[in-house]
Parts: C-alpha cells; structure tokens; sequence
C-alpha cells in the first residue's frame, strides 16, 4: 500500500479554509469557508452562498517555494450568480405582456400610441401613464384637474409597466385605498374637450 504524501505546508485561505501543500506537489483545501455579503444591494442568497472571491491571495506569513508555484484564486462558481442577474429587456417584456392582458380594447390602443390610458372609477376617471402626475377629473368637480402622485411600494425597481398593472389593479379592486395615499401635486382647471 503506497503511503501518503508528507504534508509540507499549511497556508491560511482568506474566506477560512486551508491550503495543505504536500512535499510532492500536490494540495488540498480543507475546511469550510465563510459567508459573505451578496453583491447586489437587496438580494439574498438562494442556498448556501458561495465562498470569498478574492483578486489575489496574500498570506499572513512569508510565502513558501512550494506557494509559489501559481497565484490561488478564489472565485465563486457562475452559476452562483445566474439566478440573481436580472435582465432589464426580459423584466420589461414580460411586465408589457402582463399590462397587455389586463387592458381592455380601447386602454390598449391609447397606451401602445401615447404610452398611457384611462381607467374608470366611481371618484372620476385617473390616466396612467406619467409617473408621479397620475391625471384625475374627480367626478364632484367637473371643471377641475387634479394632478396625483401614487407609487406602490418599491417601485423604482420594476419596470415601468409593471408600476402600471399595479396600480390599474388597486383602481379596479380597490380605489378607496388609491385615493386615501394619493398625494395631490397640483390642481387647475380643466381645459374644454374638443
């Protein structure tokens, strides 16, 4: 039975494992290495996170020759960040297709050629479509214009339609809670329909 290569060094790895370095060359990292932070501001892992990344290994005590050899690197698998990356394009898409669906007819055509629409409430109707000035002519003031501010939660991270879908939503299921949050921006007359 061939026996075991003579351990010849023992180096310190900075996310906590170790490096065993054997007098024929070979090495073995051992151990368990720490967490750290996601890289993204708000997100979390899904799972264990993955080791360290480091763009150069410095050790705490003076190199060996057999260190030397080649520069250690850590890095975390790619695969570990594939679920985290989000693609704006494909976020936009789908957030388009979801407004697409709840819209009826007449909304569709007035958001795919002026990029918003009207919805319908027992207050007066609200366009969408301009964010932070939501235009409403309230139905108990018929020659004023309101100018409204409503943003759900969050919102600078979705995309733009899907702020709309959220708020097409609460207007049909839930306009009392719209108009208690609405902050009015602004106020005027209406100008006369031609």
């Amino acid at each position: 039975m061939p026996s075991a290569p003579a351990l010849a060094e023992t180096l310190d790895l900075p996310d906590g494992r170790q490096l065993l370095v054997y007098a024929d060359g070979s090495e073995l990292v051992v151990g368990t290495a720490r967490a750290y932070p996601h890289p993204v501001p708000g997100c979390e892992w899904r799972g264990p996170p993955p080791s360290t990344a480091v763009a150069r290994w410095r050790p705490s005590s003076p190199p060996s020759s057999a260190s030397l050899r080649r520069p250690i690197r850590i890095v975390p698998n790619e695969r570990d960040f594939v679920e985290f990356q989000r693609d704006d394009q494909e976020a936009n898409r789908r957030a388009n297709a979801l407004l697409d669906t709840l819209l009826r007819p007449e909304q569709r055509h007035d958001w795919h050629t002026t990029g918003g629409f009207w919805v319908d409430t027992p207050y007066g109707p609200v366009r969408l479509g301009r964010l932070y000035s939501l235009v409403h002519h309230p139905n108990d003031e018929p020659d004023v214009e309101r100018i409204l501010c409503v943003v759900p939660e969050y919102h600078l991270e979705l995309p733009i339609a899907d702020i709309w879908s959220n708020l097409l939503l609460v207007l049909a299921v839930e306009p009392d809670d719209f108009f208690r949050v609405a902050i009015e921006r602004d106020r005027h007359r209406r100008r006369a329909a031609n």
